[in-house]
C-alpha cells in the first residue's frame, strides 16, 4: 500500500510538493509544525538506499506519532549498588515503551501527505494530515528565536490542560536515531515528573571489621500511561552536539 502511495506522490503533485533541501538548511526546520494545526504530523526516515524506502519509513513515522498520542505506556526499572568505601559497584537500568500498533495500517491508509522533502542526513521528511481529527490549535507554540536557546530549556511552559517534559540526547550517527533518543528521554522525564505508580526499596548492610563499610542497594520501579503524548518543539545545541525535545501530554481530567 505504501509503495502505491509513493508512486502516487511522484505521479501527481502533493499539497506541499516534493523537494530537495539545501545543505546549509537545518533539517530541524522541516520538523517545525507550529504553523500547522494539531492534526498535522511529521515523519523522518533516516537514510536508505532508495527514495521509495525513505518515504515509506517517514510515512510510518507519521502514523506512529498518531498512535503514540493515543497512549504511550512506560516501564522503568533501576537497580543501584554502592559501597561506602569503594563507591558505585553496579548500576542497571531497564527502560521499555509500549504502544498499540494494531491499527497502524488503518492510520497509514487515511493519511493525506502534504509534502515530501529529501536530505542526505535526514533521509525523507514527510508532513501529513490526519483528516479524521479536528484541526485544533496546538498545545504550545514556541516563541521565535534568533540563534538563541528556547525559553523552555529554562522553564517548562504553563498551559491549562497540559503537562510538559524535556529530553535530550547526544548526536548519533543517524539523524532519526538522535531524535528518537531525545523524544524517548522526554517521555521518561514526564514519567519521572508525573508518575502515579512508583515503587522504591533500599537495603543497607553494615560490615564491621578492621575497616567498617556499608553496602547500599536501591531498587526503583516506575510505570505510567501517557495520554496525548506529543513532541511540540525541538532544539539542537551545536556547542555540545545535543538534541533537545519538548514533549506534552494531556493532564488527566482535562478537557482539550
Amino acid at each position: 500500500m505504501i509503495g502505491l502511495l509513493f508512486l502516487a506522490l511522484f505521479g501527481c503533485s502533493t499539497t506541499g510538493g516534493v523537494s530537495g533541501m539545501q545543505r546549509d538548511e537545518s533539517a530541524l526546520t522541516l520538523l517545525d509544525l507550529s504553523n500547522y494545526p494539531a492534526n498535522v504530523y511529521v515523519g523522518v526516515s533516516g537514510p536508505y538506499s532508495t527514495k521509495e524506502r525513505m518515504v515509506e519509513k517517514a510515512i510510518l513515522a507519521c502514523a506512529k506519532s498518531i498512535l503514540l498520542e493515543k497512549a504511550l505506556a512506560l516501564d522503568n526499572t533501576t537497580v543501584v549498588q554502592e559501597n561506602s568505601a569503594r563507591g558505585l559497584l553496579s548500576f542497571a537500568q531497564n527502560e521499555k515503551a509500549y504502544y498499540d500498533d494494531t491499527s497502524l495500517k488503518a492510520v497509514v491508509d487515511r493519511l493525506e501527505v502534504l509534502s515530501v522533502h529529501f536530505d542526505a542526513e535526514a533521509g525523507a521528511v514527510v508532513v501529513a494530515r490526519d483528516p479524521t481529527q479536528s484541526p485544533l490549535q496546538r498545545s504550545y507554540k514556541a516563541s521565535p528565536r534568533d540563534g538563541g536557546k528556547p525559553g523552555w530549556l529554562v522553564s517548562l511552559p504553563q498551559v491549562d490542560g497540559y503537562r510538559f517534559g524535556i529530553g535530550s540526547s547526544k548526536a548519533y550517527s543517524f539523524f532519526n536515531d538522535s531524535l528518537e533518543a531525545s523524544d524517548f528521554s522526554a517521555a521518561q522525564n514526564l514519567l519521572d515528573l508525573y508518575t502515579e505508580h512508583a515503587f522504591s526499596k533500599g537495603l543497607v548492610n553494615t560490615r564491621e571489621g578492621s575497616v567498617s563499610s556499608m553496602d547500599n542497594v536501591l531498587y526503583q520501579a516506575q510505570r505510567g500511561l501517557l495520554e496525548g503524548f506529543s513532541i511540540v518543539d525541538r532544539y539542537y545545541d551545536k556547542t555540545d552536539t545535543t538534541y533537545w525535545s519538548l514533549a506534552s501530554i494531556i493532564e488527566k481530567g482535562a478537557t482539550t
